[in-house]
């Protein structure tokens, strides 16, 4: 059994970029499960009254987008838990690097948040009527989770750029 300050120092141990990468994955898994992306509101209309409903990210529009960068998310902390972990990941093949992959993750989740953006702001809720009974919005979960996206992907390119002897915000680096 381990010790709290095991996991603690091995924490601490880990450069900003693997830090911003294990948070941001975390907050963005939390934001796209529980939290509001999208609402959508209809007003009192007749003597009607009005009403709102919310979906996720792994909900519609667009649900692909966001289940990729739920799935992109969840791998991403968990190569860093595995390494904090002491786990041995397989070798990857000659030509790549663990910066390579958390850049290309990093970059990933942001496209596949934006994907999700540009979806939930195309989607019409007159249904095609013209009519001007509903509203849509953006829910507070999305500006959660595009901030920790691009938390993800800052610590991608960190990672990367540690990687390659620059250093980008902060030392360490993902040791093998």
């Amino acid at each position: 059994m381990r010790s709290q300050n095991d996991i603690s120092a091995k924490f601490s141990a880990l450069s900003m970029g693997e830090k911003l990468i294990l948070i941001g994955s975390v907050v963005f898994a939390i934001a796209a499960i529980i939290l509001p992306w999208i609402k959508v509101s209809a007003k009192a209309v007749s003597g009607f009254g009005g009403g709102s409903a919310t979906k996720t990210a792994i909900g519609d529009p667009a649900a692909i987008w966001g289940w990729l960068a739920l799935l992109v998310a969840i791998i991403l902390a968990g190569i860093i838990i595995a390494r904090l972990m002491d786990m041995q990941l397989p070798a990857l093949p000659p030509a790549y690097t663990w910066g390579q992959v958390f850049a290309a993750g990093g970059g990933a989740l942001v496209v596949f948040t934006l994907l999700k953006a540009w979806r939930i702001q195309a989607l019409d809720v007159s249904g095609g009527l013209g009519v001007d009974v509903l509203d849509k919005s953006f829910g507070f979960g999305f500006f959660i989770g595009v901030i920790a996206a691009l938390a993800v992907g800052a610590g991608g390119y960190m990672m990367y750029t540690e990687e390659k002897g620059g250093t980008a915000f902060g030392g360490g680096g993902f040791r093998r």
